[in-house]
């Protein structure tokens, strides 16, 4: 019995699923196109109707006064942001790295009760650990409104994750590597710098896309650790309406526009960047777990 579809139901199957992506992809789109369209028109055009088009003659002028006054009041928090983003998630993926190399391939009493009891905080949701959290920072530490109270918890989080993601890719590698390696006088550290991290570079570069877009996306902790002296982007969009605002008050709406354009710059470049690695076969090789 054939059991393939014949070709009118592979037709009907092909219609249907290039429709539905066809019309996911356009209402992805539509929050893009509304918010560029309205990054480039004049305040009082954005007020009126955020749908309708820009005028042509002044499309020039409006873009140059609302991405600049927009980069104007948020230029501080977006290199704030990504200084400790990036700090955050080199730190992270270095110690997560570290965590599973050590886990995989050094032997020491208790090893696996020590790791299921590592990896078992995943079970539970990080906010679960705010109301202690947040005091013991404050309080104890003294690490309110401080870079180390950021990022503190957020690489000591990021651990469990890594500790996880690297230990079950190292595990897939080929033991007779090291073996010979180690046969050449390599040490621990000649092994992870020159023999674990190039392989390991795909599995390395997904870990460190994704904690970046973490960090940068968070609003809850840093609204929790920082004053209104250290503001960063995603507090910078939640009260956007606060930030940009012209001469006596008044909204800029369209430089409200640019500034979620300018905040999206930094995870656009990131998927730029890593996207020539996420497409090839190596990377696909290297996050089969």
């Amino acid at each position: 019995m054939n059991k393939s579809l014949k070709r009118s139901d592979r037709a009907l199957v092909q219609g249907v699923v290039v429709t539905w992506i066809t019309v996911c992809t356009i209402f992805c789109l539509i929050p893009l196109f509304i918010t560029i369209v309205n990054a480039i028109k004049h305040n009082d055009d954005v007020t009126r109707n955020i749908f309708s088009m820009p005028k042509i003659l002044n499309i020039g002028k409006d873009f140059v006064h609302n991405f600049t006054f927009a980069w104007s009041k948020i230029k501080d928090a977006f290199f704030r942001s990504i200084f400790l983003t990036l700090t955050g998630a080199l730190i992270d993926v270095a110690l997560g790295a570290l965590l599973g190399y050590i886990f995989t391939y050094k032997e020491f009493p208790f090893k696996e009760l020590i790791f299921m009891i590592f990896i078992s905080i995943m079970l539970l949701p990080s906010i679960m650990g705010m109301p202690i959290l947040v005091p013991f920072m404050k309080n104890t530490l003294n690490l309110y409104d401080s870079y180390i109270g950021y990022l503190l918890p957020n690489i000591a989080g990021g651990q469990v994750g890594g500790l996880f993601l690297f230990r079950t890719f190292f595990g897939q590698q080929p033991k007779s590597i090291y073996k010979s390696a180690q046969i050449e006088g390599a040490n621990d550290w000649d092994i992870f710098f020159h023999l674990t991290t190039p392989l390991a570079f795909p599995i390395i570069l997904y870990k460190l896309v994704g904690t970046f877009g973490s960090l940068y996306n968070d609003l809850l902790w840093p609204i929790l650790i920082f004053d209104e002296k250290l503001t960063l982007m995603p507090i910078m969009i939640s009260e956007a309406d606060k930030f940009v605002r012209g001469s006596y008050g008044r909204a800029e709406n369209g430089a409200l526009y640019a500034m979620y354009i300018i905040s999206g710059i930094p995870l656009v470049c990131t998927s730029i960047i890593s996207m020539k690695f996420f497409s090839s076969g190596d990377f696909a090789a290297g996050i089969k777990l």
